[in-house]
């Protein structure tokens, strides 16, 4: 493996971890501020919609996001670049055209014919016309900016991808405090804010890319839009099973346990898994180019090198994430949620483990995704996803609680890595030194004893869980540099800046 390329993959990755650190640093405190702006029941009709978008999103285009991160090398290489992003533009088009009218006539045909039948009328009551509208609007925006941000991270454009991460969530907390504060509080404005910074997203995005030569291009090529199909199809049934496994506990606990039940549900939930999914991505969008790269010339074993140094990297921040959760998930709650969203808290460790699991199987399903082979991929998420349902389905209206789901998405999290690992182990395998793996683990759990022992002194408030969490990471740091974990990267990072 080329000093080169691992220099290349621990670079950009080091770029999309501080895009996605300010990126979670700003979505912690937007999911604070949207507690003390919406009521309980508002959030549970937010979360219900936002998840309803962003699954149709996964259905609709994120088979296109997907395939061009797997094929964009290639085509570079080919110096077929124009037919290239002629036929994914097409797609796009196609896609965002389809849906809208799909969508709008429905919205049209039922406020004019079945407007007035009690049911509609009791659920229009809750989800407003012109929420929906909105909700279409935001698709288009929403969907566009997930391509372009692929396709940025795919040509490793990772500074422009800091200053996106910087706008969208930035512009979403300010527009959405903005019109509260104007016009008062309504899940309405939450959608606004969104279809409007998405759609500066897609616009930066697209003018950096030189992408509007590309929407006049024409219908693109067939062969290359069969190319991409074939790889990205199978990954809609992927995306559906992994967002029935991230999601589908919402709606069963709004139809068991009601609206606002949801609403603490899903904000305790979000602000966990969404910073895992940053991190998660920060590490992946900095390591897959150079591994597509890597593989794409053939070299196997550097390939496999590639993804177990990837693997380490990720383990090297999700565990102390996962235990650092554990360790102070009451501190977060009562320091950044408004009080009826409190008692939610108890959920987050079983969020953060599962999805730490979810971020491994990511690099098990390597070895399917580079030979193209996604049909396995949705097999094994399918098994997971219908463990996940099945458990809710029996165990939130026998138990009458909404603790027992985030524990039963752990397990089905579980169920998916332990089938993806098992599935791929005679193919291009990741493989972590356990004395690695010891020496992680032991710096979590110093730091974790740390955190504990600070508890018990100290309040909980905003300034002190920042002083938990700053000590914690000082702690895990330390333990792992001492232990000689990190040796070696803490040593080039110094060397650097003593010649500079």
């Amino acid at each position: 493996m080329g000093t080169s390329k691992k220099g290349a993959m621990a670079k950009d990755t080091v770029i999309y971890m501080l895009a996605k650190g300010i990126e979670g640093v700003v979505g912690v405190v937007t999911m604070s501020v949207m507690t003390y702006l919406f009521a309980t029941f508002q959030m549970g009709l937010y979360s219900t919609v936002n998840i309803a978008i962003t699954t149709i999103g996964m259905v609709a285009i994120q088979w296109l996001v997907q395939s061009v991160l797997r094929y964009v090398n290639k085509y570079d290489i080919l110096n077929q670049q124009k037919e290239f992003y002629s036929t994914v533009f097409s797609a796009w088009k196609r896609v965002n055209v389809g849906v809208a009218l799909i969508a709008l006539i429905i919205i049209l045909v039922v406020k004019t014919f079945f407007g007035n039948i009690p049911v509609v009328a009791k659920f229009t009551e809750n989800y407003s016309y012109a929420l929906m509208i909105l909700g279409v609007l935001w698709f288009i925006t929403y969907n566009t900016s997930q391509l372009m941000i692929a396709m940025l991270a795919a040509v490793r454009e990772a500074k422009l991808n800091l200053l996106l991460s910087l706008i969208t969530v930035c512009g979403k907390l300010g527009l959405m405090w903005l019109f509260c504060k104007l016009f008062g509080s309504r899940v309405e404005w939450i959608f606004l804010s969104y279809f409007i910074t998405d759609g500066v997203t897609s616009l930066i995005g697209m003018t950096r890319l030189k992408i509007f030569k590309y929407l006049k291009g024409g219908k693109g090529s067939k062969e290359i839009l069969k190319e991409l199909k074939d790889y990205g199809t199978p990954l809609m049934g992927n995306m559906i099973t992994t967002s029935v496994l991230n999601k589908s506990d919402i709606y069963i606990i709004t139809a068991v346990l009601g609206a606002s039940a949801a609403g603490i549900y899903q904000t305790n939930y979000s602000l966990i898994a969404t910073a895992f999914t940053l991190l998660s991505a920060s590490v992946m969008r900095g390591s897959y180019p150079t591994i597509l790269r890597t593989w794409a010339e053939g070299d196997k074993e550097a390939t496999a090198r590639l993804i177990s140094e990837a693997v380490r990297m990720y383990l090297l921040l999700a565990v102390p994430a996962t235990v650092g959760v554990a360790a102070v998930s009451d501190v977060m709650a009562t320091a950044l949620f408004e009080q009826a969203y409190v008692e939610g808290h108890s959920i987050m460790f079983w969020v953060a483990f599962g999805m730490m699991f979810l971020g491994l199987t990511e690099y098990s399903i390597k070895p399917w995704e580079l030979t193209a082979n996604t049909k396995a991929i949705f097999k094994r998420s399918l098994i997971g996803g219908a463990v996940n349902v099945g458990l809710n389905l029996i165990l939130i209206k026998l138990l009458g609680s909404y603790y027992i789901a985030s524990v039963t998405t752990f397990i089905g999290f579980f169920v998916y890595f332990l089938l993806a690992r098992y599935g791929t182990r005679s193919q291009l395998r990741w493989k972590l030194k356990g004395k690695s793996l010891f020496r992680i683990l032991l710096s979590a759990a110093i730091m974790y004893l740390a955190i504990y022992i600070l508890k018990i002194f100290m309040p909980f408030n905003k300034i002190n869980l920042v002083l938990f969490v700053f000590c914690g990471m000082i702690v895990y740091g330390l333990v792992l540099y001492i232990s000689g974990e990190v040796k070696n990267e803490a040593n080039l990072v110094l060397n650097k800046i003593i010649k500079k």
